[in-house]
C-alpha cells in the first residue's frame, strides 16, 4: 500500500518465516534510479553470517534477489545509496550493487591474502578462509564513500558507487585514506561531506 501522511506505524512487508533469528536489518526506502526502479524500497536480515535481501513493490509484494554468505558473523548491515553493505569486525566487507546486481565479498581493509571470486545473485556460497585482515572497529558513510575506522589506526574507504574492482585478484578496492602514525585504533568515525 501506498504510504500516506499518517501516525504510527503500517505494516508494508512480511518475510517468509526464517530458520534463525534476525540479529541485524536493513531497509532502504528509495532505491534512486537502480535497475529496481525509483519507487522500489529493500529490506535485508541477516544472522550470524548469512544475509537475505528482499525487493518490496508498492503493492506490499516483495521478493527474494538473494541469499548471501560472508563468511564470518556480520557485526554491521546498512545501504549507502543502492548498495547493500554488511561489515565484520573481522575486516570482511560485503557489498551488493542494485546496478550491476553483483555480491562482492572483500577479503577486507588491508588484506594480504586470499581471493573473493564473483558469485551470481540468488546464490548461497562459502568463501575461502582469508587471512592477515585489519579488524574494522567504526564505520560511517558520507555520499557514496563508505569509511571504515581499524584496528591498525588507519581510515580506509570505498567508493561503493563506483563499485571499484583491483585488476590482480578482481577483490574490492579498498583505498587506506589515512593511517595514524602511533597505530592507536579508530574507534569512531562521524563524516559530513559538503
Amino acid at each position: 500500500p501506498r504510504m500516506k501522511e499518517t501516525s504510527g506505524w503500517q505494516q508494508v512487508f512480511s518475510s517468509p518465516r526464517l530458520d534463525w533469528v534476525i540479529e541485524r536489518v536493513a531497509l532502504n526506502a528509495k532505491v534512486l534510479g537502480g535497475a529496481l526502479g525509483d519507487h522500489d524500497k529493500m529490506v535485508a536480515v541477516a544472522s550470524s553470517s548469512e544475509i537475505i535481501l528482499w525487493a518490496l513493490q508498492a503493492d506490499g509484494n516483495g521478493s527474494e534477489i538473494g541469499v548471501f554468505h560472508l563468511g564470518v558473523p556480520v557485526e554491521a548491515l546498512f545501504f549507502v545509496g543502492n548498495q547493500l553493505i554488511a561489515t565484520s569486525h573481522t575486516g570482511k566487507i560485503g557489498v551488493w550493487n542494485a546496478v550491476t546486481k553483483h555480491w562482492q565479498v572483500s577479503a577486507g581493509a588491508a588484506a594480504v591474502a586470499g581471493l573473493s571470486p564473483n558469485y551470481p545473485r540468488n546464490s548461497l556460497f562459502s568463501l575461502p578462509q582469508i587471512q592477515d585482515v585489519v579488524p574494522i572497529n567504526s564505520y560511517d558513510a558520507a555520499g557514496t564513500f563508505l569509511l571504515l575506522g581499524c584496528n591498525n589506526g588507519s581510515i580506509y574507504y570505498v567508493d561503493v558507487q563506483k563499485f571499484p574492482l583491483r585488476m590482480k585478484d578482481n577483490d574490492l578496492l579498498v583505498t587506506e585514506l589515512y593511517r595514524d602514525p602511533t597505530e592507536d585504533a579508530v574507534t569512531a568515525l562521524s563524516v559530513y561531506l559538503t
